[in-house]
C-alpha cells in the first residue's frame, strides 16, 4: 500500500508556534480565541467558539481549570526568572523587601500573559483532541474567513 506524501494544496499551511502566539483556533488555524488582543484594556474575555470552524474551546465544564496549573507554572518561572536578574542587577541579598515588590510587580504585570497563553498551551499541547484539520482549514478558507 502505497501513502502519497505529496500532498499539494492551494493554501500555505500556518505554522503552529505562529497561531499559538497569535491566539488562533487550534484545529483552523485562522479564528481568533479571544475578543481583545493581548495588550488591550479590553476584557481577556475567551469566545465560546471558533468564529470561522464553530469548535467549542471549553469541550466540558471546568475544562479551564487545568489552565491554573499551567499559569502556575509560568508564573513560578517568571518569578524565579526576575529575582535572578533582580539579585544580578542590584547585588542586594540582604533586603527582602526588594525581592517581594518584584514578586508583586512581576505578578501582577504578567497575569494577562499568564491568563492567555495558559488556555494556548492547554489546547494546543496538552488537548490530543484539539490537533489542527488541513481539511477544515482548506475549508474555511474556500468560505473567505
Amino acid at each position: 500500500m502505497e501513502i502519497n506524501t505529496n500532498m499539494e494544496t492551494k493554501y500555505s499551511i500556518p505554522s503552529e508556534i505562529k497561531c499559538a502566539i497569535d491566539g488562533k483556533c487550534p484545529r483552523c488555524r485562522t479564528g481568533n480565541m479571544f475578543a481583545a488582543p493581548l495588550l488591550s484594556f479590553k476584557s481577556q474575555r475567551m469566545y465560546e467558539r471558533c468564529p470561522a470552524c464553530d469548535l467549542k474551546f471549553e469541550k466540558e465544564p471546568g475544562y479551564f481549570y487545568v489552565a491554573m496549573y499551567v499559569s502556575y507554572a509560568l508564573s513560578v518561572a517568571e518569578l524565579v526568572t526576575a529575582c535572578v536578574l533582580t539579585y544580578f542587577i542590584s547585588g542586594n541579598l540582604e533586603s527582602p523587601w526588594l525581592y517581594v515588590f518584584v514578586a508583586l510587580a512581576v505578578t501582577l504585570l504578567m497575569a494577562p500573559f499568564n491568563n492567555r497563553y495558559s488556555r494556548i498551551i492547554l489546547l494546543y499541547w496538552m488537548t490530543p483532541m484539539f490537533k489542527f484539520n488541513p481539511k477544515i482549514y482548506e475549508r474555511v478558507k474556500e468560505e473567505g474567513f
